[in-house]
């Protein structure tokens, strides 16, 4: 099976969906009888040490198409005006594509920029819907939030490199009353507000709570969070550029609780990331992995609402500082079992295969 993934996102491997491609399609290339690659329509692929990605320009789309002709194609994300033209040529070469929208197409994501994303569904990219045989969502939960669903959708997950995880029993000194955010500086997107609201609160009431933010965001953003930060006299919260690589890796290894309290995701990798390191999490709802979180005592869950998100987080440290040890074995363990790359590609290979064979009856 030759399958193609088509990308009009940024190429930096500090990027969600980048970092899931890379592994993906490596993955997916060890199956046997798999071919997959990876097309980038706007970024240069030299921040990707892989031979699986490249990058071609807009009128060699037909020829390549021509010559490497796929039995499938995967569009990534949505809102790029590039797939309608992508869509266009796969539909004249009879190309069967799936669109993975990676949580574009939930119900709170359409309420920002609420009026444009209306017309751009409707009108501009109307046609590109309609053509997709399929989309792929990335849990179930992302599934019940999308306004677009067809008969045809698969669920594929986000992986992680298990190679990486640790032993359960190689744990760290205890640390307490520490949590810590890995994401964008998005205030609407990530529920910044509400979680700074929240620390607000637990100022107000003396809590002892050295809090460390990583990520990158518009000066606006910063901003914010400076303005936010500033006027806390007990609550220590540090705020980081984002980071990665051997940095990234001893930050999570000194396992504490992350946080993510967004108002909507697809599949994050934070939290995959953060349970291969053992560091169960306090997710909102909108996270889309709440259920996981509750089934597996994988962390805790909350609304988005500043006072249930402050009671979170104390109840979060109070529970972690009693169990801390089986808080990293769960997690590590729950990510061993369900999210190993090499599974998920295969299980990815048959649900395709699968749905083409429908295809032609």
């Amino acid at each position: 099976m030759n399958l193609l993934h088509i990308t009009a996102t940024h190429l930096r491997l500090e990027g969600g969906i980048p970092v899931v491609l890379n592994k993906l399609v490596s993955a997916q290339n060890r199956i046997q009888g798999v071919q997959s690659k990876v097309l980038s329509l706007t970024s240069d692929i030299k921040d990707i040490d892989s031979p699986y990605f490249i990058h071609i320009k807009k009128e060699q789309l037909e020829e390549y198409l021509t010559q490497n002709r796929p039995d499938a194609v995967i569009i990534h994300s949505f809102y790029y005006i590039q797939y309608n033209w992508v869509s266009k040529v796969l539909n004249k070469k009879n190309i069967p594509y799936f669109i993975e929208p990676h949580g574009s197409f939930g119900r709170e994501a359409l309420k920002k920029s609420q009026f444009k994303k209306w017309i751009a569904n409707h009108f501009i990219f109307k046609r590109l819907i309609k053509r997709a045989k399929g989309f792929v969502f990335l849990n179930d939960q992302e599934k019940k939030q999308s306004i677009f669903i067809t008969k045809n959708d698969i669920i594929i997950p986000n992986g992680i490199d298990i190679s990486t995880i640790k032993s359960p029993l190689e744990t760290t000194k205890e640390i307490k009353n520490k949590i810590y955010f890995i994401g964008r500086y998005d205030i609407n997107h990530k529920g910044l507000d509400y979680f700074l609201e929240a620390l607000k609160i637990l100022d107000k009431e003396k809590y002892n709570l050295e809090v460390s933010l990583f990520g990158k965001g518009t000066d606006e953003a910063i901003r914010y969070i400076e303005d936010a930060i500033k006027k806390f006299s007990y609550i220590k919260v540090y705020l980081n550029s984002s980071i990665s690589g051997q940095e990234k890796d001893n930050l999570l290894e000194q396992n504490a609780p992350m946080i993510l309290t967004s108002r909507y995701e697809g599949f994050p990798m934070t939290i995959l990331e953060a349970w291969s390191y053992g560091n169960p999490c306090i997710v909102t709802y909108g996270t889309n992995v709440s259920l996981e979180v509750s089934e597996n005592n994988l962390g805790w869950v909350t609304d988005l609402n500043s006072f249930n998100i402050a009671n979170c987080i104390k109840k979060a440290l109070i529970d972690y500082n009693k169990d801390r040890e089986g808080y990293i074995k769960r997690c590590k363990r729950y990510v061993e079992q369900h999210y190993n790359w090499e599974e998920i590609a295969y299980e990815s290979y048959e649900k395709i295969k699968y749905s083409l064979e429908l295809f032609k009856k």
